[in-house]
């Protein structure tokens, strides 16, 4: 019997990511797939039925990860906050809203480590290996919201090609690459924003009181969902122990956007005004951010200290 159900759970798994694969291959955003009935009971169905149905009840989608009384589910890693609005749109759970969110309609934060590349030999020993991290912001924003961008597409996406890490160009392939780039540009992976036109910003009373780390464009899908466009952004980790940061008590945080073509030194001073667009973060969000970024490991120096086998509390 045991036997019988291995098999038949194999079966199952193999035909759902069949189709999984097919649903993906038809469009860049799928709808969860019907899950197999369970053994259980008519009563113990019909439970887990209701539940399933009071998640999923909105106009425009629902949430797939752990809910209470849900039994099967999407792990979620990420941390969110989310408008009213976007939860009544996506049966989001009430502990993700926020009022205090500003000119985003939700925000998915993670702090994301490189699978690709991993370079060893730091401080000259071949043991000590380290991936980049990176602070990744998911924004999901009204389409209606008027972003200046360099280039409008409805899509980017900058090329990842994991084994390319293995073979450094020398400069006479540099400019090769080059004059292929400018000849036959590949729009996809042309940035819609200009390089350092959005940033992680620090705020008191207004005011840009400390730049955190410019924020990269990784990702932009326009309209992912009806009216309401994505973008993906990285910034670097670390950069919240920072001893004088700390002393000025900063407890407010913005995503700013900048004018095209702003060549600032520094967004220091800065208010509100003085840029294109900001999403005013919420205090609790940006607590979780920032306890996230504090965690050992995080930053250039936590890599050195490990490199020159410095020992810390």
């Amino acid at each position: 019997m045991l036997q019988q159900g291995w098999k038949a759970f194999a079966v199952y798994y193999g035909r759902r990511k069949m189709m999984k694969g097919l649903c993906l291959a038809a469009a860049w955003v799928c709808s969860a797939l019907p899950l197999a009935a369970s053994a259980q009971s008519p009563a113990a169905q019909a439970g887990s039925a209701n539940v399933e149905q009071q998640y999923k009840n909105c106009a425009n989608g629902y949430y797939t990860g752990p809910r209470p009384g849900r039994i099967r589910f999407t792990k979620d890693t990420w941390l969110w906050v989310v408008t009213p609005e976007f939860a009544k749109k996506f049966c989001m759970p009430a502990e993700f809203i926020s009022e205090e969110l500003k000119g985003a309609e939700a925000i998915a934060f993670k702090v994301d480590e490189d699978p690709n590349e991993e370079v060893c030999g730091w401080a000259d020993n071949a043991a000590v290996c380290g991936r980049e991290k990176n602070l990744r912001f998911e924004i999901y924003m009204k389409a209606s919201v008027n972003l200046p961008k360099k280039r409008d597409l409805p899509y980017y996406n900058p090329a990842t090609l994991p084994s390319k890490f293995l073979i450094a160009k020398t400069d006479i392939e540099h400019q090769a690459s080059q004059r292929t780039a400018k000849s036959n540009p590949k729009t996809g992976a042309l940035g819609v924003f200009e390089s350092q036109q959005v940033g992680l910003q620090g705020i008191k009373d207004g005011k840009i009181v400390w730049p955190i780390t410019t924020l990269y464009s990784e990702l932009y899908f326009k309209e992912v969902f009806e009216g309401i466009d994505f973008m993906a952004f990285h910034g670097q980790t670390g950069r919240f122990k920072n001893p004088r940061m700390e002393k000025q008590d900063i407890q407010r945080f913005v995503i700013s956007f900048s004018q095209l073509g702003d060549v600032s030194s520094t967004d220091k001073g800065k208010t509100f005004k003085d840029f294109a667009h900001v999403i005013e973060l919420p205090k609790s969000f940006s607590d979780k951010i920032r306890a996230r970024d504090k965690e050992p490991g995080m930053s250039v120096e936590d890599l050195a200290k490990r490199a020159f086998g410095v020992v810390t509390k």
